[in-house]
């Protein structure tokens, strides 16, 4: 728990997959908006994504498509670029305004 703490407290921005619906992202994704870091959602089935994320920046891709793999990356990297510069988008409330504690 504890390096996986110190990698999401070091993030610029993280991505976080949704597909699936796995408990481990949801924690993790849970300790990364507690900590006010900007996250990139992306998930294979929009109802993967729970209705209280729905709101925010998720990238929704079909691995059936031609060429989903290129326009998934494509996709991210503009993301991540507007987490970068706007992260209150992918931060949702009340972590939005809240302080971050320093760390000693």
């Amino acid at each position: 728990m504890e390096q996986l703490w110190e990698q999401i407290d070091k993030a610029k921005v993280l991505l976080a997959d949704l597909t699936g619906k796995n408990p481990n992202v949801f924690y993790e994704l849970g300790l990364a908006h507690a900590d006010r870091k900007p996250v990139v959602f992306t998930s294979g089935a929009i109802d993967d994504v729970p209705f209280d994320l729905r709101h925010l920046r998720v990238i929704v891709y079909d691995i059936r498509e031609p060429n989903w793999n290129l326009k998934l990356k494509i996709s991210i990297t503009a993301y991540l670029k507007s987490a970068k510069t706007e992260p209150d988008r992918s931060i949702p409330q009340p972590f939005r305004d809240m302080e971050v504690p320093t760390r000693p």
